[in-house]
């Protein structure tokens, strides 16, 4: 048989109203499907690309045959319809085929057929009225599922809105400069290529959230300490007579709410707190070298608050003089420095694994497959003592997608 008529019914709809499975061959076969179709739902376009087929097959005197694929619309549904087809093909030994559909969505299957006969024509089958609004259906489908699957798109176009609505609910008009702060801070983090380190932590930080963790218990307590210090800061502020007339005004106004003001001890403790909860949860994972990181952060919080109680009694108070704030500086500097050479040689093992994980692959070209050059690694991101991605500019490349490494780094992006 040198042509045959295919009908392409890709979701199965045709098994779910009649109970019949393709491959459908033959005339009166596919004529009885297409009848029991039109009186299950008259509605469905299968109905339009059965008769399609077989008015095609009438007129040129062809065999036709309809494969039916499966409701699980994708890789199964794909892999029923090849099935049929290569069955179909054995059958029949065509040399090429007509393909009749109803639409966009079976034509999902052409390249199938196409890889094993010869398409000599693709008639699709629709209601003339629809034909544009199905256009525009698959169209806003396919966008939609390309947003989705792009973590970046998501955030950018339900994430931000998302935020927005969510203030614009509770705190109504007066939120928008809130809205627009949160804005602001997406597109710097987005344009300093900090998006993906930011989120990826968030994510990490509310996954480890569990009642059966005593680190969330510290978070609870964290959070606590927040509400109490906000709302001592909304009283203090409510209070004091704030001037910010010029320089000098704003500089007092501020020292004296920094020396006075219960909040700032509070707002200093809420982090610490919040880090120790960090403490907790990567060293009952067995991250110590992340410990090191937040035994810094801890130190560094102490050290500025310290200067900054002196830089605020130097400001106000005249028996406060610079030398003294100078000398607190330098205490504060030096201190800050000796406890990060500590955590150097409590972390000495650890830390040295590390350096020789990045000179693997720091500053190295980077090329796909094909030997076409992506770039060069500009940051090695390693999470507890693992190389989990590299980024190349503003491009992260996850460890899974390295192909090998030596004096260049070759990677498959899929």
């Amino acid at each position: 048989m040198k042509t045959l008529v295919l009908c392409i019914d890709r979701d199965d709809d045709i098994g779910r109203n009649t109970k019949i499975k393709g491959p459908i061959v033959g005339w009166d076969s596919n004529l009885d499907v297409a009848q029991k179709m039109a009186l299950a739902d008259p509605q469905d376009t299968d109905v339009n690309a059965l008769f399609g087929a077989l008015n095609i097959a009438r007129k040129l005197g062809l065999e036709v045959v309809t494969l039916t694929g499966d409701a699980n619309v994708g890789l199964i549904s794909d892999r029923v319809v090849a099935e049929q087809l290569d069955e179909v093909i054995k059958r029949f030994s065509p040399e090429s085929v007509i393909v009749v559909t109803d639409g966009l969505d079976d034509q999902q299957v052409l390249p199938i057929i196409q890889s094993r006969v010869k398409i000599e024509s693709v008639q699709t089958i629709v209601v003339r009225q629809s034909k544009e609004l199905e256009k525009a259906y698959f169209k806003i489908i396919h966008f939609m599922k390309e947003i989705t699957d792009d973590p970046t798109l998501a955030r950018l176009l339900f994430g931000i809105p998302g935020i927005a609505l969510i203030l614009l609910a509770f705190g109504g008009i007066q939120a928008l400069s809130i809205i627009m702060a949160v804005i602001g801070v997406y597109l710097i983090a987005k344009g300093f290529g900090l998006e993906e380190d930011i989120f990826e932590k968030a994510s990490e930080f509310f996954g480890s959230l569990s009642v059966e963790r005593i680190s969330t218990m510290i978070y609870v307590v964290s959070f606590m300490i927040l509400v109490v210090g906000t709302g001592y800061g909304y009283s203090d502020l409510q209070k004091s007579t704030l001037a910010f007339s010029d320089m000098n005004s704003t500089l007092n106004s501020l020292s004296v709410f920094i020396l006075n003001s219960y909040s700032m001890d509070l707002l200093v403790l809420t982090i610490l707190v919040a880090i120790f909860g960090r403490i907790v949860d990567d060293y009952a994972n067995k991250k110590y070298i992340h410990i090191r990181r937040y035994l810094i952060i801890l130190a560094f919080i102490v050290m500025t608050r310290y200067v900054l109680n002196s830089g605020a009694n130097f400001i106000v108070n005249e028996g406060y003089s610079f030398g003294n704030f100078i000398l607190t500086l330098t205490i504060g500097i030096v201190a800050f420095a000796l406890w990060i050479k500590i955590t150097d040689y409590m972390f000495m093992d650890e830390i040295e694994t590390i350096k020789e994980i990045m000179r693997n692959y720091e500053g190295k070209d980077v090329y796909n497959p094909e030997g076409k050059r992506i770039g060069r690694v500009s940051k090695v991101i390693v999470r507890g003592m693992e190389m989990v991605a590299l980024k190349v500019g503003h491009k992260r490349i996850s460890k899974d997608s390295i192909v090998s490494s030596g004096d260049k780094v070759v990677v498959n992006l899929g």
